[in-house]
């Protein structure tokens, strides 16, 4: 329960209305937009009589400072023929613009389920046209327009920057993005309103059920279940929140309409500001390819004991303000640095809610989640390694928090062998290891040692002796470390 009151702790910070507690930003970082300029004809109320594409352009996409309202943004769920918004991810560009014309539209495009002009038509175009919020024959004409019109932003195209593809329309000489098109609004409605009570496939409630908000205890209120904001929180097996089986699904962890508002909007903040990533290098064998995986940590607040929610207030406020500071002076990766460090100065009053997480297609594999660690705690990690890097290893300087959790992934990385089992099961201790650190209990040194000594050899034979001889001093760094901090423990 105290993650999901901290995330509507979260929520209720934001103040949303409407829906905006429902919308996120289509990308979370910094990118571009490929604007299709929709020719319409109409009032734009009810239905959009699209006569053609007058152009494509670029523009800069700022991740920070758009308004959700405009962009109406949703995801839509995996395995689905439509979307909530005119909005496709493109995603990273090619490296010329014969190569980016062959991932948009290639000859024969229609049959290849690739390419961004399929995806967008199949996923996106379509539906309007099926729910009469296009008029008949617009999806061939703007694929028609697009088309012809491609080659006005092709050669622009950057292959460092990422990319979506959002629909705009043009009326009476303005420029309208979809949250300020009627007839775009009412749809994603339509379609909010359908994911929320399940669509065609939900399952029937017996009578008596939902008649409690599983939350905030209100009577015949819990008509929503979480799993529409946590793709972790699945019902086939005991997760994050309760469920057994799809039979179960009319008693598990149900709330009602505020509560979920807040809990989405909860989350869509912790996303923007508080979610770190690139902490973990880890990569998985499949298929004789090596594939790089993104582990996420969101370090969620919540106000504690005589905490005052003013103290919360200012966090946020500090917390998005540094952000926002350390991206217009270009240091964002500087500051990604010192996230444990940062949550480890924060004072009494507050505690965190730690969840490192991993993407996988639709669903969220959470690897560790450990609730309530007060700041002090993390503080008291940071001193107890300083404490280590001067006394024990003999540095000069003494590193943070951060780079104690990512030397400990890098160290256990190196051990691991080649095979996906063993690097899976120096993962689960690295991730055992990290959980007991914010909890404050033992940490298996045992166990460390013996999965690390027997296999210095092999090290030493497949690499080079700089690196194996590295490897170990900061095994032996890890050592004296969660001696000493069992030692606190023990006291």
């Amino acid at each position: 329960m105290g993650f999901l009151q901290a995330m509507q702790q979260m929520g209720q910070s934001e103040k949303k209305e409407g829906l905006e507690p429902y919308l996120v930003r289509p990308m979370d970082q910094d990118g571009k937009e490929v604007r299709v300029w929709l020719q319409v004809k109409g009032d734009l109320q009810e239905i959009l009589d699209v006569v053609g594409v007058s152009r494509i352009d670029l523009a800069d996409y700022k991740a920070n400072a758009l308004s959700l309202k405009k962009y109406i943004y949703k995801k839509a769920p995996s395995q689905t023929t439509s979307s909530f918004s005119p909005i496709h991810p493109a995603g990273r560009m090619k490296n010329n613009a014969e190569q980016n014309r062959a991932a948009f539209c290639p000859p024969q495009w229609e049959d290849n389920k690739n390419t961004h002009f399929f995806k967008i038509k199949n996923r996106i175009l379509n539906d309007y046209e099926r729910e009469g919020v296009f008029s008949a024959g617009s999806v061939e004409r703007i694929l028609q327009g697009m088309q012809k019109k491609i080659d006005m932003v092709l050669p622009d195209l950057d292959n460092r920057q990422s990319y979506i593809v959002i629909f705009v329309v043009e009326h009476n000489g303005d420029l309208l993005y979809p949250g300020e098109v009627p007839a775009l609004v009412k749809y994603f409605e339509r379609k909010l309103k359908n994911s929320l009570s399940g669509g065609k496939k939900a399952a029937k409630k017996p009578a008596g059920t939902y008649q409690n908000c599983s939350i905030c205890g209100k009577d015949k209120s819990g008509e929503v279940t979480l799993d529409k904001v946590f793709k972790f929180a699945t019902f086939d097996k005991v997760s994050v929140l309760a469920g057994l089986d799809k039979k179960e699904i009319p008693h598990s962890f149900a709330v009602c309409q505020s509560c979920y508002e807040q809990i989405s909007s909860g989350r869509e903040k912790v996303d923007r500001i508080l979610r770190k990533g690139n902490l973990f290098e880890i990569f998985s064998i499949k298929k004789n390819k090596k594939k790089r995986r993104d582990v996420f940590v969101w370090a969620i607040p919540e106000v504690v004991g005589s905490g005052d929610l003013k103290m919360f207030e200012r966090f946020l406020y500090s917390w998005e303000e540094k952000m926002s500071n350390n991206d217009l002076a270009g240091t964002g990766e500087k500051t990604e640095e010192q996230y444990f460090t940062r949550l480890a100065k924060t004072g009494q009053g507050l505690i965190f809610h730690f969840v490192f997480w991993e993407k996988n297609n639709a669903q969220e594999i959470v690897h560790l989640m450990t609730e309530d660690v007060p700041p002090e705690r993390l503080a008291r990690l940071e001193t107890t390694w300083k404490k280590v890097n001067l006394e024990f290893a003999g540095w000069t300087k003494a590193t943070d928090l951060d780079m104690a959790i990512r030397s400990l992934h890098a160290t256990m990385n190196t051990f691991a062998g080649k095979s996906n089992a063993d690097k899976n099961i120096f993962w689960e201790l690295t991730m055992k290891v990290i959980g007991n650190m914010l909890q404050g209990e033992v940490l298996p040194v045992d166990t460390f040692k013996q999965l690390i000594v027997p296999r210095l050899p092999r090290l030493v034979f497949e690499g080079d002796t700089k690196k194996a001889g590295l490897s170990m001093r900061y095994a032996e760094l890890w050592v004296e470390y969660m001696n000493r901090l069992n030692q606190e423990v023990s006291r």
